[in-house]
């Protein structure tokens, strides 16, 4: 590499350093649709705004006049496996709490196992239905018997409409089957001309870090023919603070509008997710609602962050005469973001991972590091290994980087003199400089070959990553948790800030190889050699111990083979690079 190569090196370091950037802003709306025009937020739940004006009308809510009805307490029912505990209210029939016994809440002890809270937002209540949501008291029904595993509740309203639900949760998985029976028992029409289900309320869990300033709290549908839309890229911008001032809770209802059908909707978290699929029919059409929204910041633009998110899908339309009946079935799916489970379902359902681009390339890393685990139970070994196996099959590549670098470093004193020589005519400096690389079988771009090849997969790496649950508290060594910064101090030292032991050891190796990595002998490459090292030391301080340690792992890899060719080369009596 000569001086000329520098400015694409320090093209693919900036790519390196905006890799997280790029992926939010330039490579994932390659993956989505355009987000339909938004209308504001709205201040109260009780003034819902109309869809944008460009989008078909959707028929108001066709509620029934209020009823007369005594107070009837809340009960409280449950369904459990051994992976799945759930809590329904009788009040509106819906899902008002989920635990999931394998994985724990935090670190912390006692903070017992993962618990998603539904209660400000309960999950599958219908909205527009005549009374048969929003609260009103459901019973068990007399016709069926509940257990353990089925529950089922029904209602009837006072104008005759009865809604018979009845869930089921199989043994061992985190899929809920749900069956609604809509039955008209009056004398007249019933109207469901605008009937939602909703999925309820997903916050952060305790100790969760936003690495790079993602937005892990997400929104996804999917409509026929389409890829998956992830509606969460693009809340927060519908928020923007335009005072001094943090804004303050606010609810919007609809907030985005998918006037196409959808197979399917999701609500999600870092770790967590809900899907719903209805299995008959495809959703007429949705409309995302962010819940709450909380802003956050300093200065005089304070950032808007999500606290928590809900959606809502509309049915089709439907009139029900005198004694006519009509069943909705769904398949709601409520647990871990795991790639191994979800693709079980469906692989469209898999994709709320969101691997984006280099999917592919990820999906067979995770496969691979879940393989090696499978063989040594521990993630950080996992990691270490699949490092291994990476460097393994690069291996022919940087080897023969290295040793066309060392070829370009014999030819440093030859291009002096060319540059001394033409050093008044540029045309034809050039010129001779490829002639001499082409006369020596030398190629002056082979120095930054290998790390842009390497780009796919430590791009691949960041994504996977930076959510995988499988990580998710698991130890390696001093570290406690392979998703998170290691967090050393946290707490002790000032400013917030804490001790992150790992990208220090990176960046000394990484010193090190740029030491024995062979050099034109070019001052302005030997000058970005060195502030290569802090520029990394900043990109990765901050982000999770696994991919920190990959990166470690891989400049390890790469100072043992530049000392074995510096071996191999004094033992053959050539000089080493």
């Amino acid at each position: 590499m000569n001086k000329k190569d520098l400015p694409l090196l320090a093209l693919l370091l900036v790519v390196i350093l905006l890799l997280p950037l790029i992926d939010r802003k330039y490579v994932a709306p390659l993956f989505t649709r355009p987000t339909p025009p938004s209308a504001p937020a709205a201040a109260e739940p009780s003034s819902p705004r109309a869809p944008p004006s460009d989008a078909p009308a959707v028929p108001p809510p066709d509620f029934a006049p209020a009823e007369e009805e005594p107070a009837i307490p809340e009960t409280l029912l449950t369904l459990s496996n051994n992976v799945l505990v759930l809590t329904f209210s009788s009040h509106g029939a819906g899902l008002v709490e989920a635990v999931l016994p394998s994985y724990p809440m935090s670190q912390r002890p006692g903070s017992g196992s993962v618990r998603l809270d539904f209660r400000a937002v309960p999950a599958l209540v219908y909205e527009g239905a005549r009374g048969l949501g929003d609260g009103r008291p459901f019973a068990p029904s007399d016709a069926e018997a509940s257990s353990s595993a089925r529950l089922t509740l029904e209602r009837r309203t006072a104008a005759g409409l009865r809604l018979r639900r009845t869930f089921e949760l199989e043994p061992g998985s985190y899929v809920v089957r749900i069956r609604d029976e809509f039955a008209n028992e009056g004398a007249g029409d019933a109207h469901l001309t605008s009937l939602w289900v909703r999925l309820g309320e997903m916050r952060y869990l305790p100790d969760e870090s936003r690495t790079g300033g993602f937005e892990y709290l997400g929104i996804d549908s999917l409509s026929p023919g389409e890829r998956v839309t992830y509606w969460g890229r693009n809340l927060p911008k519908l928020f923007a603070a335009s005072t001094d001032e943090p804004p303050p809770d606010r609810v919007a209802a609809p907030l985005l509008a998918e006037n196409r059908p959808a197979e399917w909707f999701a609500v999600k978290n870092k770790y967590f997710v809900q899907i719903l699929k209805p299995m008959e029919e495809r959703f007429e059409r949705l409309q995302a609602r962010l819940r709450r929204v909380t802003g956050s910041g300093e200065g005089r633009r304070p950032r808007i962050r999500l606290e928590a998110v809900a959606a809502a899908a509309m049915c089709a339309p439907r009139t029900l005469g005198p004694g006519e009946r009509w069943t909705l079935s769904y398949e709601l799916y409520l647990g871990p973001k795991k790639h191994d489970i979800l693709r079980r379902l469906d692989a469209k359902r898999s994709d709320v991972l969101e691997f984006g681009w280099a999917g592919g390339i990820g999906k067979l890393l995770l496969g691979a590091m879940n393989s090696m685990y499978a063989v040594m139970p521990n993630y950080g070994v996992a990691i270490l290994l699949l490092t291994i196996l990476i460097r393994a099959l690069f291996w022919p590549l940087t080897h023969k980087s290295t040793e066309s670098m060392k070829r370009m470093q014999a030819l440093a004193p030859q291009i002096k003199e060319l540059q001394a020589r033409y050093k008044n005519n540029p045309q034809r400096l050039n010129k001779e400089t490829l002639e001499l690389y082409r006369r020596h079988k030398v190629n002056p771009l082979s120095g930054c070959l290998p790390l842009l090849v390497q780009l796919p997969v430590l791009f691949a790496l960041f994504v996977v990553l930076r959510s995988a649950i499988e990580l998710r508290f698991a130890p390696f060594l001093w570290i406690r948790d392979l998703s998170e910064p290691e967090n050393l101090l946290k707490g002790w030292l000032p400013f917030g800030l804490a001790l992150n032991p790992l990208p220090l050891v990176m960046t000394a190796l990484q010193v090190w190889q740029s030491k024995l990595t062979p050099t034109a002998g070019d001052p302005a490459q030997q000058k970005m050699m060195v502030y290569m090292p802090v520029l990394m030391l900043f990109f990765f301080y901050g982000f999770p111990s696994g991919l920190v340690l990959y990166w470690t792992m891989n400049q390890a890899l790469m100072i043992g083979q530049l000392l074995r060719q510096r071996r191999a080369a004094r033992t053959s009596g050539g000089s080493p690079p």
